[in-house]
């Protein structure tokens, strides 16, 4: 299997890890305990995880890094933990889980957008059509079926818009630095986690506090470690390596394969089940993910 096969498994990886995110934050979020408290939590365990991997494996020197790079990363750590990360926990406290995974999926017209203006990496025509089949999909699954979800909060959708912004911005970022040779994914991953876990622990003690924190319980700390370990330190860690190999355009394309598998833990998890609706958005993205997959074609021509 060649790099580019790497690259698409990689990205069915961080889908698949994704894809339990929102039920758990949903249990999350009836104890009491605020998503921001798991965002943070989650952010300090990465960076010691993956910190002191580096540190016996390849010693304090990989550490070093130049002031530019410091900030590219605490860039990519604002991106991936305050905007991303916070912004899609908290829109999935606001809206039902189709809800969010479908205003959180419309990143991938944007990152194509992004990759051919900013990365100079156009995407295909088969991937152009599989980004618009996937506004399809999300049109047929949101809009069409707005009434299964109950009523939409503009809160949650304005949390979602700053998660699209946050994974739009940090796969685009990632894939600029590593297409660079300036980075490898691993200290993508511990040098996001870190410097945006400081920002966003610095701006919770300062705005709100830790008063919510009265509501942990051995059974939401023992949840806290899907977002950590699942969506986090494999889920992001596999991103971060597909967008060595992948351009960010298809990327983000396999990523939207997150909703189905979401819809699948759902009921599972929730016992919400999906509507009808649902079920043939999702139908729409999976054939979208699965053209752009198998026929990559050809560049558009500038």
């Amino acid at each position: 299997m060649g790099n580019y096969g790497r690259g698409i498994l990689m990205a069915l990886g961080t889908a698949l890890a994704w894809g339990g995110t929102g039920p758990v934050a949903k249990l999350i979020t009836v104890s009491g305990l605020s998503q921001v408290s798991v965002v943070c939590y989650r952010a300090v365990f990465v960076a010691l995880v993956v910190g002191c991997w580096l540190w016996v494996k390849k010693g304090p020197a990989v550490f070093r890094a130049s002031p530019e790079m410091l900030a590219i990363y605490i860039l990519l750590g604002c991106l991936t933990i305050v905007f991303n990360a916070t912004g899609y926990m908290m829109s999935c406290a606001y809206l039902s889980i189709p809800q969010a995974l479908m205003l959180n999926y419309t990143f991938p017209i944007v990152t194509m957008a992004g990759s051919a203006l900013l990365l100079r990496e156009k995407p295909t025509r088969v991937q152009v059509v599989s980004g618009f089949m996937v506004l399809l999909g999300l049109y047929v699954g949101f809009v069409a079926g707005k009434g299964s979800g109950g009523p939409i909060s503009p809160i949650g959708v304005a949390w979602a818009g700053v998660s699209v912004i946050g994974l739009s911005g940090q796969t685009l970022l990632s894939r600029k630095i590593l297409k660079s040779g300036q980075s490898q994914p691993l200290l993508q991953l511990f040098f996001s986690h870190l410097f945006g876990g400081i920002i966003l622990i610095s701006a919770k003690r300062l705005l709100v506090g830790w008063s919510d924190l009265v509501a942990m319980t051995p059974r939401v700390f023992a949840l806290m470690h899907y977002p950590a370990v699942v969506s986090a330190l494999i889920g992001y860690g596999l991103l971060f390596s597909a967008l060595r190999y992948v351009p960010a355009s298809l990327v983000s394309l396999i990523c939207t394969m997150e909703i189905v598998f979401a819809l699948i833990l759902a009921p599972l998890v929730l016992h919400q089940s999906p509507s009808f609706n649902e079920l043939i958005g999702c139908g729409i993205i999976l054939a979208a993910v699965a053209c752009s997959v198998l026929r990559p074609g050809r560049a558009v021509p500038a």
